[in-house]
This record gives C-alpha cells, structure tokens and sequence, in this order.
C-alpha cells in the first residue's frame, strides 16, 4: 500500500534512518516538518536537507518548525548523536533551503491537500499541537498519528520519562488527548531489541547502509561505554517499520496514555498508561523479522 505521510521529525542519527527507510520503502512523502529536540532546529532542518540530497529526493519539501517547548525552556540537546545530530558526519550540503511557511500551517495545508494523511513523527510533538491548536479541521483530515515517544515501564531521560515525551511534555498531552487513532512505538520495545554491530553490518547495505555504519558509529561508542556492549537501539525506524508490517509485533496493548505535566516533580515528563483506548501502544517486536523488513530495502 502506497501511504502518503507527513514525516516530523528532530532529525538525529535513528530520524535519519527512518526518513531513508521511508524513501527506499516507498512511502509518499509529501513533506517533511522539523522540530527542536536531539538538536536545535536550525541543525535539524539542515540535517533533513542534507539527507534528502543524500537520498536524491530534493523533491520534498522541508518546513522548519518549533524552535522550543510550548512552555518549558529550551532544553541542551542530547550529545549522543554527535554536536549535528548526525554522529558528526558531514554530509554534502543541500543547494535547496526550507520552505518560507511555519511547520504547522504546512502540516494544516499538506494535510488538507491530502485527507486521510498519516502523520510519522519521531520528536518532540510541538509542531504536532501547534498545528491542531491553530487549525482544529486539521482533524477531519489526519487519518493516523505514528509516532516514537512515551514509556509504559522503563524510560531513557528519566526511570519513567522517554525523551521526546519529556522534551515537551504539554504538546505530548495535548496531542494524545485529540482522539485520532494513534500507533505508537514506546521505549520499552526499543531498549529490550538491541541491535548489535554485526547485525547492523548485516542489514543495512549499499551506500545508504555505508552512511547509517558510519553514523550509527556516534551511538555505538556511547553504548559500549554505558552498558559494556557495542550496538545501537533504532526507535524511530521501530515506530515506521510496525506500521508498515505488522507481522514484526510481538505484544501490543490498546489503551490511553497521558502525561504528568506538574511543574517542579521528580515525574514531569514520565508517561502513564490511563484506562480509555484509541493508542495502540507497541510492547515487543520480533528482532529478526524487524531486522529482515531493512534488509528487503536495502
């Protein structure tokens, strides 16, 4: 099924990977929106153009978008993926820039001009409710939200806080709360599917595979140095790849997740599991059929 998607994204080392995933899968992109998060806007917009050239697609549009939380300050970028996102890789810099309107008029506008949209989104979802906030209709045309973010047990910033919910913890609120059907990839599948050095080796080929080895190669030195094993964990392509297929779910659960928004708490941040349904929250995947999904496209 050929899906058309709106990708969001704070464009680290795993966004990357998943926008190339999208590209060699092919997904219909018909824009690509960017959002402080892994790191600061003006990086992560330059990093999406970079891909694109990359990949040969300076056909999408890029929209830049939030340059901060709704309401927190601006929080210090994530140093796992390297001072550009990219494990400090220097890719060719695109000739093309990014669109001249906002991210969430361009979410409003591509999404009108496309219902039953699906909206992928793999940061901080500020952008996400900017657009809903502003533009209310957006709804009747957002078929799905696929997004990476939350935890259910175990969190990756905090015990309990994964780190794009936590960035922007009023916009995950804001956004979980719209009613649209949600699939979402939460920490917990992402840190119990480790994929290791030789298996990245394996899957990711060609010259699309050499730069997500030498990317990846940023988030394999912090890992061995934090757990004593050389891999990487793929939460972002986690978020696509179950979408697409199925088959790769293990354990998922239908509930609702909301966030703990107080000020000046140990938890803000932390995501919680309530008792209504509408997000289909992914729980385990099966890792060779994850890992065989990438080696069908690349």
């Amino acid at each position: 099924m050929n899906y058309k998607m709106i990708i969001d994204t704070d464009c680290g080392i795993d966004d990357a990977v998943t926008i190339m995933s999208a590209i060699k899968y092919g997904i219909d992109i018909v824009g690509i929106t960017t959002v402080s998060g892994n790191v600061y806007v003006d990086q992560v917009t330059d990093n999406v153009l970079r891909i694109l050239n990359f990949m040969g697609r300076n056909d999408i549009k890029v929209f830049k978008g939030a340059h901060k939380p709704l309401i927190s300050e601006k929080t210090t970028p994530a140093k796992i993926h390297g001072e550009n996102g990219l494990g400090n890789v220097e890719l060719e810099k695109s000739e093309k820039i990014a669109e001249e309107i906002p991210a969430p008029f361009a979410i409003y506008k591509l999404a009108k001009e496309n219902p039953g949209i699906i909206l992928l989104t793999l940061g901080p979802l500020t952008n996400i409710a900017m657009a809903f906030n502003l533009y209310p209709e957006l709804k009747n045309y957002v078929s799905k939200i696929v997004s990476m973010g939350g935890a259910v047990n175990v969190g990756n910033v905090t015990r309990f806080a994964e780190f794009n919910f936590f960035y922007d913890p009023e916009a995950a609120e804001f956004v979980l709360r719209l009613g649209i059907p949600i699939h979402l990839v939460p920490w917990d599948p992402v840190v119990s599917t480790p994929i290791f050095e030789d298996e990245l080796k394996e899957t990711f080929k060609g010259k699309e595979g050499a730069l997500i080895l030498q990317m990846e190669k940023a988030v394999m030195d912090f890992v061995e140095k934090s757990r004593g094993v050389r891999g990487v964990f793929l939460p972002d392509p986690m978020a696509l790849v179950t979408f697409l297929s199925p088959n790769i779910i293990k354990s998922k659960i239908n509930t609702s997740m909301h966030m703990e928004l107080s000020h000046g708490s140990l938890m803000r941040g932390a995501s919680f599991i309530g008792e209504g349904h509408g997000t289909e929250i992914i729980m385990e995947v099966d890792k060779r059929n994850f890992l065989d999904f990438f080696k069908n496209i690349f």
